[in-house]
């Protein structure tokens, strides 16, 4: 039996198909052999002219792109390390790294399936090799149970909401009449009209954006409309897309597993050239983008062995559930990592292959701890630019996994990643040769999925955030907290100087990103605007006032007069609640603030404890100046002078006291304000000890006589008895 398909024109045509259509895709990074790309985000203390200094500082013309918190430099590779430790150095800089190549994860076939085992297997499929048709056995129930998953979603749900796959891959041909139904459209741009809309840094791109060329044409077509550019094959994606949401009861080429939902798919692609190629940092923007523009699952069917931090925190800032290919190279992804899929993150799912039988090839990759669960990946029949193909591997099991998510997340709003890949890890169609390979030893069970939406969890309360000021010398500070009561998890803290709207954050892809518990260093005071989001999709805007310190620092002089009224000793007690104090200074005569903005004017003082203190030997006005952190500056002037006592009593003339007793003369010197002090003396001390404090120590049995001298010679004596003791 011969397949026909519907190509563009509407015409009933013969398959054709091409022995070597699916490539994959060995790709080499943007950069030439003499130059490297670095990719970096921008941490959470620098506003975008902070962003344009770091990249100033750069080679001329080494800038690629700057959007969004993130850039593109280009270095000669010889230089580059140097490059790359000083971008990590730099504290506005959150991760640096190496772009480097993501592959996409397909196998080349020689043989096609027209026949959907993958969603219905009763023991048999069909295979198409050379235009002819042949039936293949296989392990009849090895699939996941569509048929009865679309009739049991049909009985229970009437209205499903609207679900949005975006699809990091190579283009997608959005003509196809098989998928045009289900792409998704750009409710905030006109076509056509050479004007970003929705102001979200992208033109007309009404069905998604062409990261590799740089434009909105997702798909590029061959001279006769209708199939694939060979110098730019979009077969991979289109054929992804496929999988996931291909138009079901059309008459006409294959479902897709979401086909009964009203599923659409975001076209991304970042895959390009004749060898498919493609870079982390395209990844990126794709990533932040379909976040930005509220997609609810990623299909990425590509990999890349370089760890990237860059990638690595797109993903974990990002709300949606990412299903990643595990890869084809039949390695333990244990120890030979495939990312971004061993981003062993609550919104990522691993997902590796397996064939009819359910066994895997021996191209599938594995790993009890890294990759979570298997799908159908061999001899997968779906579309492809212009008509269908059947192609093989881990980049055909992702979209499958995609497709039954998007079918618990059409069960309603506020649903989040890690609640639905719990659900589809724990319903799972047990298959015996997965046991010691993945995490889960199943393929989804798309029924038994849907049968468990009673476990589906809603999060319908956004995060709050609260806030505690402070100062860091210079700098205002600001320790901002967050909760979330709904369970979904804080995904994103971002904020920005002003007051701001909501949508103006694109659903935290801009301005400066921060952690729940981060205190923040700021330059200036006034109102910021925060944002926070969950994984649920809810998010708030609010707006704080950050108040300056606008108090000068308090200063409390006092002095003392030495007893021989030659040295003045002045103590100063200055204080700053706020940012702190930054100087102290003194100078003689009576000045204001502006005496001592010149670095040669006053004597500067060592604070210590709050205290510091300076010594003079002239009598007269002086002046103490302090200045905070935040600018403020304050003088406060001190009059020092002699004050001769007039009299002296003490509180005894006479006392009688035992051996080891003590006693505390205490003198009175008037006036109250003099400055005098007193000195004591003991005319026995071997019979009474007298200490500088007028402390009385009987120390063996007679008499003995205690003179206090004032400074001005005043005398008072007191008469000492001590008794031996008893």
């Amino acid at each position: 039996m011969k397949k026909k398909y519907f190509n563009r024109t509407g015409l009933m045509a013969a398959v054709i198909l091409l022995p070597s259509l699916f490539f994959a895709l060995p790709v080499t990074g943007l950069a030439n052999s003499e130059s490297s790309d670095i990719i970096l985000l921008f941490c959470p203390e620098s506003d975008i002219n902070r962003q344009r200094s770091v990249l100033s500082l750069m080679p001329k013309d080494s800038l690629l792109w700057h959007e969004n918190g993130a850039a593109l430099l280009r270095v000669e590779a010889k230089s580059a390390p140097l490059w790359l430790s000083y971008l990590r150095e730099d504290s506005a800089v959150a991760a640096a790294d190496y772009d480097a190549p993501v592959t996409a994860l397909g196998i080349s076939q020689d043989a096609y399936s027209d026949a959907q085992w993958g969603l219905n297997n009763d023991g048999s499929y069909s295979y198409i090799a050379d235009m002819n048709t042949s039936t293949v056995l296989s392990t009849s129930d090895i699939d996941m149970n569509i048929p009865e998953a679309w009739a049991f979603y049909s009985s229970m749900l009437s209205s499903p909401r609207e679900v949005v796959v975006a699809v990091i891959d190579t283009g997608i041909d959005i003509n196809h009449p098989d998928l045009a139904a289900n792409i998704w459209v750009n409710p905030g741009e006109i076509p056509g009209d050479n004007i970003d809309n929705d102001n979200n840094g992208f033109i007309d791109d009404t069905s998604g954006w062409d990261f590799y060329n740089g434009d909105n044409t997702v798909c590029h077509y061959d001279t006769d409309g209708i199939h694939t550019l060979a110098s730019d094959n979009d077969d991979h994606g289109t054929h992804v897309a496929g999988i996931i949401a291909a138009v079901k009861d059309n008459t006409i080429g294959i479902a897709g597993v979401a086909s009964c939902a009203n599923i659409k798919i975001m076209p991304l692609k970042i895959h390009g050239g004749s060898k498919g190629s493609g870079t982390i940092a395209n990844a990126v923007r794709a990533i932040r983008y379909a976040t930005a523009m509220d997609a609810d699952i990623c299909n990425i069917s590509w990999g890349t062995e370089k760890a990237n931090t860059a990638l690595e925190e797109a993903i974990r800032q990002s709300d949606m559930l990412f299903v990643c290919a595990a890869g084809n190279s039949g390695t333990n992804n244990n120890s030979a990592p495939v990312y971004p899929a061993n981003y062993g993150f609550d919104n990522v799912l691993s997902v590796t292959f397996i064939d009819a039988s359910g066994n895997m090839s021996k191209k599938s990759n594995y790993g009890t701890q890294t990759v979570d669960l298997a799908a159908p990946g061999i001899h997968i029949y779906s579309t492809c630019v212009g008509g269908y193909v059947s192609l093989s591997g881990s980049s055909m099991a992702a979209p499958h996994v995609s497709g039954v998510a998007a079918l618990l997340y059409s069960y309603g709003d506020n649903l989040y990643p890690s609640n639905i890949k719990e659900i589809i890890t724990e319903t799972l169609k047990p298959v015996a040769s997965l046991d010691g390979k993945v995490k889960h030893a199943g393929i989804p069970d798309a029924c038994a999925a849907l049968l468990s939406a009673a476990s589906l969890k809603h999060d319908y309360t956004a995060p709050v955030l609260s806030f505690t000021p402070g100062f860091s010398e210079n700098r205002l500070t600001l320790t901002v907290s967050a909760k979330d009561q709904g369970g979904s998890g804080i995904r994103t803290i971002c904020y920005a100087f002003g007051i701001r709207e909501l949508s103006s954050f694109r659903r935290g892809t801009t301005d400066t990103t921060i952690a729940p518990g981060d205190t923040i260093s700021l330059a200036k005071a006034g109102d910021y605007t925060f944002y926070v989001s969950d994984y649920a999709g809810n998010e708030r805007a609010i707006i704080y006032h950050l108040a300056d310190d606008v108090a000068a620092p308090k200063i409390l002089p006092d002095y003392d007069v030495s007893y021989d009224r030659k040295t003045f000793t002045v103590t100063v007690n200055v204080s700053d609640t706020q940012s702190g104090v930054k100087t102290v200074k003194c100078a003689a005569g009576e000045r204001d603030t502006e005496y001592f903005r010149s670095g040669s004017h006053g004597t500067v003082l060592t604070l210590l404890d709050g205290l510091c203190a300076f010594s003079v030997e002239d009598e007269g006005i002086y002046t103490i100046y302090a200045s905070d952190h935040r600018g403020n500056k304050t003088v406060q002037t001190i009059n020092i002078r002699t004050v001769p006592a007039t009299s002296l009593e003490l509180n005894v003339s006479k006392k009688t006291m035992t051996v080891g007793d003590t006693f505390l003369l205490v003198p009175t010197l008037k006036p109250i304000n003099t400055t005098d002090k007193v000195k004591y003396s003991s005319s026995k001390p071997s019979v009474c000890k007298v200490n500088a404090s007028g402390k009385l120590t009987a120390v063996s049995a007679g008499k003995a006589t205690i003179t206090a001298k004032s400074s001005g010679g005043i005398k008072k004596k007191c008469t000492v008895t001590v008794k031996a003791t008893k």
